[in-house]
């Protein structure tokens, strides 16, 4: 569709920002009803920033999925702080995912400065209504209204698109006027190769503990497409052998292991027969190497 016939209505980007684990691809997922922005219950699940377009009647609002607000030294950190100053500078709007269950913190309190100097309209998201009892809800709203006093804030539950029909609604109330961005069946600007990729770290983090995932970097080798099939081989790339031990198992019982699960979702997103291939390759320190980082598609 030509850009002069796109339709016209509310229309702008919104970044989706928080400390890490407060349910913003969650939130995505769920406006969207597709499994877009890998999850799990484990912080800094998030690496890189992710386009999400959610259209209806009049309105187009471009959703920019962020990596959780934290202090790092590494320069991973670095790049995830970069790709969320990048989407502050584009949104026109700024949802604050805070999660109420747990105290306000240092992450929070960096979080809310951070949306804070971005000087764009912020909306406060409480999440997990369902979960936090009215006390620890009040004392979240209390914490951030303190550093964002203009704030609007509104409870959900990002698991219930139904609890977020006022936040969409507040959403398209603070976007401009204008044509829409993208054709009105669009999700996302992201190749089915890159969210390859994230479904492929989501399975290692639902099956591993500790360090190991944080460690591990997924690099898509070849991206195969045949008329019934995908045929896919992935790199992991680890910082340490013992790792490499590790993510192989006693016996191959691991690899065999995340190789089935990371299929399973591969196979629901291409919508077909997927043969995966993954190997693991020792890549030291690759959190702290800049080239490691750039070939691995964060910088």
């Amino acid at each position: 569709m030509e850009r002069s016939v796109l339709p016209s209505g509310k229309v702008g980007y919104v970044a989706l920002v928080g400390r890490p684990n407060t349910g913003k691809s969650t939130f995505l997922n769920t406006v969207l009803n597709y499994h877009l922005a890998p999850v799990s219950r484990k912080p800094q699940t998030t690496r890189q920033r992710l386009l999400g377009v959610y259209t209806e009647d009049g309105a187009q609002i471009l959703f920019l999925d962020t990596p959780g607000i934290h202090e790092g030294g590494s320069e991973l950190d670095g790049a995830m702080a970069s790709a969320i100053r990048r989407s502050l500078q584009e949104a026109d709007v700024v949802l604050c995912l805070v999660d109420p269950t747990r105290p306000p913190g240092a992450e929070d309190q960096l979080a809310a400065r951070t949306a804070a100097a971005a000087a764009k309209p912020v909306i406060i998201g409480l999440n997990k209504s369902d979960l936090a009892t009215a006390a620890q809800q009040a004392e979240a709203e209390r914490f951030w209204r303190e550093l964002i006093p203009a704030g609007a804030v509104l409870r959900f539950c990002a698991l219930q698109l139904r609890t977020l029909k006022p936040v969409l609604q507040a959403l398209r109330e603070r976007l401009p006027e204008g044509p829409f961005l993208c054709p009105p069946d669009t999700l996302t600007d992201a190749f089915e190769r890159v969210l390859g990729t994230e479904l492929i770290r989501e399975a290692l983090l639902e099956n591993l503990e500790e360090e190991v995932p944080y460690a591990t970097a997924v690099v898509i080798d070849a991206w195969e497409e045949e008329p019934d099939r995908r045929r896919i081989r992935a790199t992991l790339h680890v910082e340490r052998a013992p790792q490499k031990g590790i993510l192989i198992g006693a016996g191959g019982q691991m690899i065999k292991r995340l190789r089935l699960a990371a299929r399973k979702k591969l196979e629901e997103l291409c919508g077909m027969r997927v043969e995966l291939t993954l190997w693991v390759k020792v890549t030291p320190d690759w959190r702290r190497n800049p080239s490691a980082l750039r070939e691995f598609g964060y910088l």
